[in-house]
């Protein structure tokens, strides 16, 4: 009986032995052939110019940008323009990413890398996906934390996690993306300001002296003394480093909604009209509505056509938009005419 028993021990030893090589035998072999070295992305080095779309999902918001003709735009975005250098950097990055150390493969490890895609509510967790002109795609992947020289990501077909080296941006941040510049325009270009507040008390016009040098207040009554020569060369340089904080499809304002209408002549003709305006929000706040202001540019085609060919703008449509100033332009817009002049 005990030899029986024995003979049954080794025949299912066996059976397990057999079934373990089979299933071995069975297994994908692309994880275990990986090495460390290796070019993860082969097939999307000699594809760049052939790529249409770039996917950036994660748990709290999708970026989606395509490519028409020679420039990108993003349609998570009504299809603002993107900065082509940006999208090249990033594609680059993905071509050269390489195989450097294999991580873990447990599931419930993934959270630590910032790989735990589906279930990260902080949307640290990324999907990234590439595809071409035949709408096929090309690369598929989680990006995860990063590190000095390296990134952890995870293929999708894949349960194997790879510190590369080789670093990715691939920001889910839409400005770190978009071409947030508006005007090329600086502050010998301009010749004229006007701007006008609802209060016409406070508006003013300034004109540049004949030494392109300092504004000068315009029509200015004699017991009314600027605070000093230079005191309102500071509206000058509104279009300097002029970048805007965020971008939406045109805001039509109501003449008696805005905060203040501005008239810039530049050199050369050149007429920009703004008006910079608070965009109503749903539940705000008493204390936030002067916080944040936008502002709308409505530009003549003649003068469109001479910053065009001057590289002066960087917009082909800005008729389309309203643009969230940056806080640093609040002064500017705000200024009023008492603010310019000695008090009583």
């Amino acid at each position: 009986m005990p030899h029986k028993h024995f003979i049954y021990l080794v025949l299912i030893t066996i059976s397990l032995f057999i079934l373990a090589f089979l299933s071995f035998l069975i297994q994908p072999r692309y994880e275990s052939s990986l090495k460390k070295g290796e070019v993860i992305f082969k097939n999307i080095e000699n594809q760049l110019s052939d790529i249409k779309e770039i996917n950036i999902v994660n748990n709290r918001k999708k970026i989606s940008i395509i490519k028409k003709e020679d420039s990108w735009h993003m349609t998570s975005k009504s299809g603002y323009k993107v900065k082509n250098e940006v999208v090249r950097k990033n594609l680059i990055q993905i071509s050269e990413l390489r195989f450097f150390e294999k991580k873990t493969k447990e599931k419930s490890l993934y959270s630590r890398l910032d790989l735990d895609y589906l279930n990260d509510e902080d949307g640290a967790s990324k999907l990234i996906s590439i595809i071409n002109n035949d709408k096929k795609i090309l690369v598929e992947f989680i990006l995860g934390k990063k590190k000095k020289n390296g990134v952890y990501i995870k293929k999708i077909e894949d349960k194997q996690t790879w510190l590369t080296s080789g670093i990715l941006d691939m920001s889910s941040v839409d400005k770190d993306w978009l071409e947030t510049r508006i005007f090329n325009i600086d502050y010998q270009d301009v010749k004229k300001v006007s701007i006008n507040h609802l209060n016409k008390k406070e508006s003013f016009s300034l004109t540049k002296d004949e030494k392109n040098e300092n504004f000068l207040i315009d029509s200015l009554p004699k017991d009314q003394i600027p605070k000093s020569d230079l005191i309102a060369n500071f509206i000058g340089y509104f279009f300097t480093n002029l970048i805007f904080e965020d971008v939406v499809e045109r805001k039509d304002i109501i003449d008696n909604k805005f905060l203040t209408k501005i008239n810039f002549k530049l050199f050369d003709d050149i007429n920009i009209f703004a008006i910079i305006f608070n965009k109503e929000k749903e539940k705000e706040k008493e204390e936030d509505k002067d916080k944040d202001k936008w502002i709308n540019f409505n530009i003549d085609n003649e003068s469109f056509s001479k910053l065009n060919d001057k590289k002066k703008i960087f917009v082909n449509n800005i008729e389309n938009w309203s643009y969230k100033l940056p806080s640093t332009k609040n002064n500017i817009s705000d200024t009023k005419l008492k603010d310019l002049l000695v008090e009583d």
